[in-house]
């Protein structure tokens, strides 16, 4: 099975997270219903989908009232993780306006950490979308799939931390190699500023590039590179 990003995002929109996680994810059907109690209030959840053993649920507000405030989502996935460690959660609003997807993130001797994901009506949700495939399943996996695979996709998709902190390194390592080809700046500190002034605005292109926004082709950079070459020398 492959992503169809199209579809994906139409299921998205419908609130359809039940054919969006089996038809389009590659994950298994799962029927289940579970009642949280935070603080005199009731909070129902119904799962949609599992895989080896993680859990999607949903947590739909009642119509035309509001996803609970985050300390209360995190009271929630709490008590979730009781019934099932592994999964995720999402949080709709009434007015199908707003989606918040959970992930817990569970270290050894730390407490679980919950990154949150926003998705929005009004929006393109494009990076959602790359989130969601990175959680697809093809049926070729399925033979040799686990449950420790299976959570190594989510961090993948979820983990801001993880993925902040390896951007970071990598950009720091380019940054002081970038340094190094730079002549005719002496001021250290302007140096400094004129790499990272040039490796933004690679990276801005970069992510232009493959979105297809220039003139439609996904490696841009490095085909106007080539043609130069074969053209210049």
């Amino acid at each position: 099975m492959d992503f169809n990003a199209g579809n994906a995002r139409e299921l998205l929109a419908r609130f359809d997270f039940g054919k969006l996680f089996v038809e389009e994810l590659g994950w298994d059907r799962h029927n289940a219903e579970l009642a949280v109690e935070i603080s005199g209030t009731s909070f129902a959840l119904r799962a949609v989908a599992e895989k080896r053993g993680m859990v999607a649920w949903v947590c739909q507000a009642p119509a035309g009232q509001q996803i609970p405030y985050r300390a209360t989502r995190k009271k929630i996935e709490t008590q979730v993780a009781k019934t099932t460690l592994e999964h995720l959660i999402i949080f709709t609003d009434g007015k199908r306006a707003e989606q918040i997807w959970c992930w817990a993130r569970r270290e050894a001797g730390k407490p679980a950490s919950v990154p949150e994901h926003f998705w929005y009506a009004s929006s393109g949700n494009r990076g959602f979308l790359q989130k969601l495939e990175t959680i697809a399943f093809s049926l070729t996996e399925e033979s040799t799939l686990t449950l420790v695979d299976v959570t190594a996709r989510a961090r993948a998709a979820f983990d801001v931390e993880r993925v902040t902190k390896r951007f970071y390194d990598q950009f720091t390592k380019e940054h002081t190699a970038f340094l190094g080809f730079i002549s005719g700046i002496t001021e250290v500190a302007d140096k400094e500023w004129y790499a990272s002034l040039m490796l933004n605005r690679l990276m801005f292109i970069y992510f232009m590039q493959r979105k297809g926004f220039l003139n439609g082709e996904r490696d841009y950079l490095r085909d106007r590179l080539a043609r130069c070459q074969r053209e210049n020398g």
